[in-house]
């Protein structure tokens, strides 16, 4: 009878605690929606400020498809008519030259371009896993993850809800 008293007790002492490290816990940092996204401190800009959307789009010139949903995307928010998104778009070329290049060829506003020349080997390649391939990310002024792999036609509808 007195080990019965003791498992009990202890069993209701465990999921007291459990229940208690839960709610302190709160958000955690990840990828997926619902996480809290990972630092966005590009080129000594961070771009979570508490005000604006964020759409993380990563891309190189060698992946045909990130090339053109990162133009699809530049366009599609400078035509949308608000201030409360930001485009962030990281190129992962290694060599610089072959980033400005793309970049005015494509047309794209420097000042919504950043480039990684540290490509596979930076923290964010890492952080955003991105070895599965290139993808975005759109991030609540909060900082927390609201979608992933947003399509062009899709941006407005999560910014104006």
């Amino acid at each position: 009878m007195r080990y019965l008293k003791r498992i009990s007790f202890l069993a209701f002492t465990a999921i007291f605690l459990m229940g208690a490290a839960t709610k302190e816990t709160g958000i955690t940092k990840g990828i997926q929606p619902g996480n809290l996204a990972p630092e966005l401190n590009l080129q000594g800009l961070n771009l979570i400020n508490g005000k604006d959307y964020v759409l993380l789009q990563f891309w190189a010139a060698y992946d045909g498809t990130s090339r053109a949903m990162n133009t699809q995307m530049h366009n599609v928010i400078a035509h949308l008519g608000t201030d409360n998104i930001r485009l962030a778009s990281v190129s992962m070329d290694e060599s610089s030259a072959v980033y400005e290049g793309i970049v005015k060829a494509d047309g794209l506003n420097p000042a919504t371009q950043f480039n990684e020349p540290a490509g596979k080997h930076a923290a964010i390649f890492k952080a955003y896993r991105l070895n599965s391939g290139f993808g975005n990310w759109l991030i609540n002024p909060e900082g927390i993850i609201i979608a992933k792999d947003v399509h062009p036609k899709e941006i407005a509808g999560y910014i104006s809800d």
